[in-house]
């Protein structure tokens, strides 16, 4: 599916050519700056595109 991320695909959309790290990632969403990931099985989560999206925006509003 399109609309879900794994988490290396997560890391590299928030960093860019060089990817966050997953320790980074899951410290953020601890903080709330990241979204949850969504259970999708007893040990796979994947991420919304939509959410990540959302989130990269509000990043982008809050810097001016």
């Amino acid at each position: 599916m399109d609309d879900l991320l794994d988490k290396r695909t997560v890391c590299a959309f928030f960093g860019g050519t060089k990817p966050i790290d997953p320790a980074t990632l899951y410290r953020g969403i601890r903080q709330g700056r990241y979204p949850k990931p969504i259970a999708i099985g007893p040990q796979v989560r994947r991420w919304s595109r939509e959410e990540c999206e959302a989130v990269l925006r509000e990043m982008r509003e809050g810097r001016s």
